[in-house]
């Protein structure tokens, strides 16, 4: 992970300087950047879901007993520069999964609360490279329910009770964004580094992400 962030982070750092070169390329994007954009994301995380089914019909019901993560995101960006973005944004987390011998679930409600800078080399007019970096503060929240005709022990009861749980999360995040509809439209497609775990959908180190964008200018 440290040689990753070795790597990755001059990389993210030299992003507004390529970005500048005037050099001569092809498909050059020769539209005026919009200033504001709102993106959203909602799955269900990605370490979960079996096949397409399950992932084009996310089974909330928990009825299979498999363990159950959905992700939502929404944020706002202000374009400071055309190869700068700043803005806030908001992650929601609920994750289920089974504990105790399968006789309790785990419930875990994770919010996240902060800003982000994207950095992205705005040269072509398809597709364009980016890394985000953001912070934010964490807040979850995790409470146990017992099983039908299963009595807890005392010593249970007290292993097993709710718990809250906050700090400062950070994440790196590249990937490449895809324009549409004379640029209005951007689909992103990227991986996010973070090292706190619960940061992300999965609960490991990185994840995959995707976000779908509408760019505009106010009047």
């Amino acid at each position: 992970m440290n040689r990753l962030l070795v790597i990755l982070i001059p990389l993210v750092l030299a992003m507004p300087v390529l970005a500048q070169s005037e050099q001569l390329c092809y498909f050059c994007d020769s539209m005026q950047p919009y200033k504001h954009s709102i993106m959203v994301q909602a799955n269900p995380g990605f370490d979960d879901y079996r096949g397409l089914a399950d992932f084009l019909f996310y089974d909330v019901s928990f009825e299979d007993g498999l363990p159950k993560t959905f992700y939502a995101n929404i944020r706002y960006g202000y374009r400071l520069h055309k190869s700068i973005i700043v803005g806030p944004e908001l992650n929601f987390l609920n994750h289920k999964r089974l504990l105790n011998g399968n006789h309790n679930i785990l419930y875990i409600t994770g919010l996240n609360v902060g800003g982000y800078a994207r950095f992205l080399v705005n040269r072509w007019q398809v597709f364009k490279p980016y890394a985000d970096i953001g912070i934010s503060y964490l807040y979850s929240h995790g409470k146990y329910s017992w099983q039908e005709n299963y009595n807890p022990s005392e010593e249970e009861m007290l292993r097993f009770r709710p718990y809250n749980f906050h700090r400062f999360s950070t994440y790196i995040s590249p990937g490449m964004s895809f324009m549409i509809w004379q640029n209005h439209i951007n689909i992103d497609l990227g991986i996010k580094f973070s090292p706190f775990r619960w940061s992300n959908v999965n609960g490991k180190m990185f994840v995959f992400t995707w976000k779908i964008g509408y760019n505009f200018n106010s009047k």
